[in-house]
């Protein structure tokens, strides 16, 4: 009995500090066209005479490394436009979010469900968590930083 109680107070020393609060979310991943996606750049442009942003959000392996230059991605990216500000941005209601497929620039689709939650702006930088979902083969959830491209 003393051997458990003391196995217990240990387990409860590892466990004490374990918040769940603290555990950051997974960086955006997931699929397009089922081949894996995983966030690496991200660009926003003004569009103008509106208060929108152009977003776009490429994969790792980009072969330009500058997002503000990537104009096309030979590899799936993820395209919308919503307002550089902190909120929370229900897909289709408030943002329309487009899976672009790999190596195609005339086919996309355009996800169905899903959001898009600023959680910071800071000089020229936001932060935000998006999940979205158009079938099996197209959907991503995660966390992203991009920086607006003037």
């Amino acid at each position: 009995m003393n051997k458990l109680l003391k196995g217990v107070f240990i387990g409860l020393i590892f466990f004490q500090h374990c918040n769940q609060d603290k555990v950051q979310p997974a960086l955006l991943e997931g699929v397009i066209a089922g081949a894996t996606y995983r966030y690496q750049y991200g660009r926003a442009k003004p569009v103008a005479t509106t208060d929108v942003y152009d977003i776009l959000l490429f994969s790792e392996n980009q072969i330009e490394e500058e997002p503000c230059l990537i104009t096309f991605s030979p590899r799936g990216y993820i395209s919308f436009q919503f307002p550089f500000k902190e909120g929370f941005y229900q897909v289709p209601s408030d943002v329309s979010i487009t899976f672009h497929q790999p190596g195609v620039t005339d086919e996309s689709y355009q996800a169905t469900s899903g959001f898009i939650e600023v959680l910071g702006v800071n000089l020229g930088r936001i932060n935000a968590y998006m999940e979205a979902d158009y079938d099996s083969l197209n959907r991503v959830g995660g966390t992203f930083i991009l920086d607006n491209c003037y």
